[in-house]
């Protein structure tokens, strides 16, 4: 529901290049952040939805501060990060659409650069990239070092929710988010929704490229050592699982098994338990996932 008497901006009127659909809950400092790499931004032709999802007034501060800066509609959801998007895919006026984390950051000249991408490339509906840290690193995942077409096999290492980019005649061929995938959702499956999205819309035809020189800012996750990883391969290990059930046959879930128990095996000649260990943990995760009932 749109904040009646919220500190926020209101949108002028016309429709903006691109809607930023910002989900948040929990954080306060990275929000700043990034709110502040909007403010610095060389393009303000974009809206921001951002759909709160902490208590009442909680955020209400920290947008005032932005209240002139940016153009803000301050929309609030039930827990679920699908849940969250779906909220402000409903609002979204873009003629593209994103889906920024509240904990990553944006480069200076970024939505410029996304909106002269697309204007360059009119056969293409979805654009994906990668996240690097504050020193130029990968983050969140493991990526392609080329840019090439995405389909059903590459999409894996073709980025994460941050750096899908995409044009909204799309976005509504492809529909919601899937809500019982996700972080927040009432089921088991707390990934893979971005993905499932991703290829929802390949299976309609789209036209989607990886572009290895797009950037969005995030820092590293897996801090707090070995137990931490593991709890993060109980937590998003089904959502793959649920995801491979959705889109793949059952060889090529059996295929991806394999490579799991593979590197266990070489980690465990290795020494290397830790290691061995999450990836057992994401096997029986996606067995999990897979076989749930659809």
């Amino acid at each position: 529901m749109r904040s009646a008497n919220g500190p926020a901006e209101s949108l002028a009127s016309g429709s903006p290049s691109l809607s930023l659909i910002l989900c948040t809950v929990g954080r306060t400092a990275p929000l700043s952040r990034l709110l502040e790499s909007l403010a610095r931004q060389t393009s303000d032709d974009f809206e921001v939805i951002l759909v709160d999802q902490n208590p009442p007034g909680a955020l209400d501060p920290l947008l005032a501060a932005y209240a002139g800066k940016l153009k803000i509609s301050h929309l609030t959801s039930p827990r679920g990060l699908s849940r969250a998007r779906n909220v402000g895919l409903a609002e979204a006026r873009g003629a593209l659409i994103c889906f920024p984390d509240d904990d990553c950051w944006y480069p200076d000249g970024l939505i410029a650069d996304i909106a002269t991408r697309f204007a360059r490339n009119p056969d293409i509906e979805l654009i994906m990239g990668r996240t690097v840290d504050a020193s130029g690193k990968d983050s969140l995942g493991n990526f392609l070092t080329e840019t090439v077409a995405i389909d059903r096999h590459n999409v894996w290492f073709c980025g994460n929710s941050n750096t899908i980019f995409l044009r909204a005649e799309l976005a509504r061929k492809i529909g919601p988010f899937n809500e019982e995938l996700g972080v927040g959702a009432s089921t088991a499956f707390k990934s893979g929704e971005e993905t499932d999205y991703v290829l929802r819309g390949l299976s309609l035809g789209a036209v989607a490229w990886f572009q290895s020189d797009l950037i969005v800012h995030h820092d590293q996750v897996g801090a707090g050592g070995a137990g931490a990883s593991l709890e993060r391969a109980r937590a998003y290990a089904p959502g793959f699982g649920r995801v491979l059930r959705l889109h793949y046959g059952a060889g090529y879930f059996l295929w991806r098994l394999a490579r799991m128990f593979a590197r266990a095996a070489l980690s465990l000649v290795a020494l290397d338990f830790t290691t061995a260990r999450d990836k057992l943990e994401w096997m029986r995760g996606t067995i999990k996932g897979y076989r749930a009932s659809l």
